[in-house]
């Protein structure tokens, strides 16, 4: 049953790890181990539920140190295991030419040398994307964004500002456009400023959470070949006059959540049965918005005080994960930052 619980509250919390250097994404191992991705020094730890951390090491880990561009909010972000081969993990990465995505064998703690399955990816100071996420349908969806450039958003030649939807099984065919892409291209949806987070719902709904610039951050539900507005419009900033959330007019698409830049500034989300949970960083907490059949109600603060907060994931538990982001620069350092945290909640 999806849906169905109004509120949820934090029950118990917990450090897994501290002293992580400007974490940025997590992917967890079928064991329960977590990988999180280290931005700045283009580094992946794999962190155990006892709290045990060690780098990983190989041919790849040395490649990733060696080939990082941390400029502002680039570096290494996403990664991905492959759902059906966890041995396969996908980065996402600003090198010097370029935003990429990555494939590497992973064996224990080694990290075979990367192949570049895609690059030509535009990068920038700010606004590089990065979230990768497998779908239900099997395909890696990556998301880019418009690297300070907003036209591109609304280019559908160019791979910036965009979702982009590709093969990714482990073989030579990766890195190519996704049977059924709506473009005949990579691009899966357009109109992106700087989409962090991506999710799917049990009944196949993908939800996307993006930033704003100057009034309104916003979560999209993704449909293929949609232009979500940017820069035409930021959410419904812009929109005709009784634009409603989540209504498409004169083929624009609407968020279906939307929130002022210093309530969220959303960056990574975890998709359950009964809601959206959602990193803030600007607002330094995490927000739940909870699920219903037809699509989402009011958002509520499950919640805060520990500063900003660069992603939420649900661990191979069923436990919901988060990861803080005071260390990136924007935040005010804690003793203990940043963080890996286990969090359990209860209706």
């Amino acid at each position: 049953m999806i849906g169905g619980v109004a509120e949820v509250t934090v029950t118990s919390q917990r450090d897994v790890a501290t002293g992580l250097d400007v974490p940025w994404a997590i992917a967890f191992t079928p064991d329960g181990d977590a990988l999180v991705s280290e931005r700045d020094a283009g580094r992946i730890l794999r962190i155990g539920q006892d709290g045990a951390t060690s780098a990983l090491t190989g041919a790849g880990a040395q490649d990733l140190a060696s080939a990082n561009d941390p400029q502002g909010e680039a570096g290494l972000l996403g990664l991905a295991l492959h759902p059906d081969d966890p041995s396969v993990l996908y980065a996402y990465q600003t090198r010097p030419d370029g935003n990429a995505v990555l494939r590497m064998s992973l064996n224990g703690n080694s990290l075979s040398a990367p192949t570049v399955i895609l690059d030509g990816i535009p990068k920038a100071r700010n606004h590089d994307g990065g979230r990768l996420a497998f779908g239900p349908d099997g395909y890696l969806y990556v998301s880019t964004g418009d690297a300070g450039n907003a036209d591109l958003a609304q280019d559908k030649g160019s791979l910036a500002g965009k979702i982009l939807r590709i093969v990714a099984d482990g073989g030579a065919g990766d890195g190519l456009a996704a049977p059924g892409n709506p473009f005949g291209t990579l691009v899966w949806t357009y109109g992106h400023r700087n989409v962090q987070g991506m999710g799917w719902v049990a009944d196949g709904r993908m939800y996307a959470s993006e930033f704003g610039q100057n009034s309104t951050d916003e979560i999209n539900l993704i449909e293929p070949g949609r232009n979500y507005g940017w820069p035409i419009v930021e959410a419904r900033d812009g929109a005709p006059e009784g634009t409603e959330l989540g209504e498409t007019v004169d083929g624009l698409t609407y968020p279906v959540v939307e929130w002022a830049t210093d309530d969220a500034s959303p960056s990574g989300m975890a998709v359950t049965v009964e809601g959206l949970y959602v990193g803030a960083l600007r607002g330094e907490r995490v927000w739940r918005v909870p699920l219903t059949g037809e699509g989402v109600a009011t958002p509520h603060v499950l919640l805060d005080g520990l500063g900003r907060i660069r992603n939420v994931a649900v661990g191979a538990d069923g436990e919901l994960y988060l990861l803080t982001g005071n260390t990136d620069g924007r935040g005010d350092v804690r003793d203990g930052d940043d963080r890996l945290l286990r969090v359990t909640i209860s209706p």
